[in-house]
C-alpha cells in the first residue's frame, strides 16, 4: 500500500480574502448596514460600550487562522457614513509568521463621510523571525469628520535563536473626497537594521503610528498626548500632521506590552477631545 503525504505537508501558497464593513445611523444608534466577511476575517456584533455617546459603536475584528501566513493577500473595505460614529479594534495582538520569501499583504481602504467619527485602532502585529508584512491604507476623510489610525508592531523570537524578522512595511495615503491630498506616509525597515543600540529603533523592539485627522478644535494638545504615552513606557514623538489635517505621532517601546498600552492611552485622549467625554475601557 503507498502512503500519501498529508494535505497539510504541502507549501499552502497563500489565501485572498475581502472583508467590507458599512456603518450608518439609525435611530440615535451606529449599526452595520452591510457586512460581507470572508475568512479568516471575523468580526463580532456591535457594542455600544460609552453611555454619553450612544451612537458609538465598538467593533471587535479577529482573525480566525492564527495571523498572517505566507501569500496572504487581504482587503479591508470600511465605510463609516454620515453622522455615524465606529470604532474597529482588534482582539489581539496579530502574529505574522515567516513569509518564505513571498511575504503577506494587507490592504484597507476608509471612507469617513461627512460628521462622521472612525477610530481604527490595532494592538502591534508581533512579527516572528523571517515575517514580511506589507500594510498598505488609503483614507477618504470629509473635511468636518474624524479618524483615529493607530497600529505598529513588536519583534518577538520565540525560540531567543537570534532571529529576525524579514521586512515590514507601510504605505499610508489620505484624501479629502475631491481626491486632494493630505497625507502620505511610507516606510519600510528590516530585521537587520534593528541591532544593537544604534539600529533603526535605537535599540527598542516596538514601534507604532498614530494619527488624527480632525478639524483644529477637535485635537488633542501635542504635549499632553506625548506625556501620557510617555507615561506607559513608550517614547513619543507628536507633531502636526501635514496640511492642517491634525496630527501624526510616532512611538517607541521596548516590547510589545508598552507599545498596546501607549497606543490604547492615545486613543483615548485623542476620543476625549474628539467627542467630549471620556470613553470606556475596551475590553481584550
Amino acid at each position: 500500500m503507498q502512503s500519501l503525504p498529508l494535505s497539510s505537508s504541502g507549501f499552502d501558497p497563500g489565501r485572498e480574502a475581502e472583508a467590507l464593513l458599512v456603518a450608518e445611523l439609525a435611530g440615535g444608534r451606529t449599526v452595520l448596514r452591510r457586512q460581507h466577511v470572508g475568512y479568516p476575517f471575523h468580526v463580532t456584533r456591535p457594542f455600544q460600550l460609552d453611555r454619553m455617546r450612544p451612537e458609538l459603536a465598538t467593533l471587535y475584528l479577529q482573525s480566525a487562522s492564527g495571523g498572517f501566513y505566507a501569500g496572504d493577500r487581504l482587503k479591508l473595505d470600511i465605510v463609516v457614513g454620515a453622522q455615524a460614529a465606529l470604532n474597529l479594534t482588534t482582539q489581539a495582538s496579530t502574529v505574522v509568521h515567516d513569509g518564505r520569501g513571498i511575504g503577506a499583504v494587507q490592504r484597507q481602504s476608509v471612507t469617513v463621510r461627512g460628521r462622521a467619527f472612525c477610530a481604527i485602532v490595532s494592538d502591534p502585529y508581533v512579527l516572528f523571525p523571517g515575517a514580511a508584512l506589507s500594510v498598505e491604507t488609503t483614507a477618504e476623510v470629509a473635511d468636518d469628520a474624524i479618524l483615529i489610525m493607530a497600529d505598529g508592531f513588536a519583534v518577538h523570537d520565540p525560540q531567543r535563536r537570534g532571529g529576525l524578522f524579514e521586512r515590514f512595511s507601510t504605505r499610508t495615503r489620505i484624501l479629502r473626497p475631491d481626491g486632494t491630498r493630505v497625507v502620505f506616509d511610507g516606510g519600510s525597515m528590516s530585521g537587520p537594521e534593528l541591532r544593537g543600540r544604534f539600529g533603526t529603533l535605537g535599540g527598542m523592539a516596538a514601534a507604532g503610528t498614530v494619527f488624527m485627522i480632525a478639524p483644529a478644535d477637535r485635537l488633542p494638545d501635542l504635549a499632553e498626548i506625548e506625556a501620557v504615552c510617555d507615561r506607559c513606557g513608550c517614547l513619543a514623538g507628536a507633531s502636526a500632521a501635514p496640511n492642517g489635517a491634525g496630527l501624526a505621532m510616532r512611538l517607541l517601546a521596548p516590547d510589545g506590552g508598552a507599545l498596546t498600552r501607549g497606543i490604547e492611552a492615545a486613543f483615548h485622549l485623542a476620543g476625549r477631545a474628539a467627542l467630549g467625554i471620556e470613553l470606556a475601557r475596551r475590553r481584550k
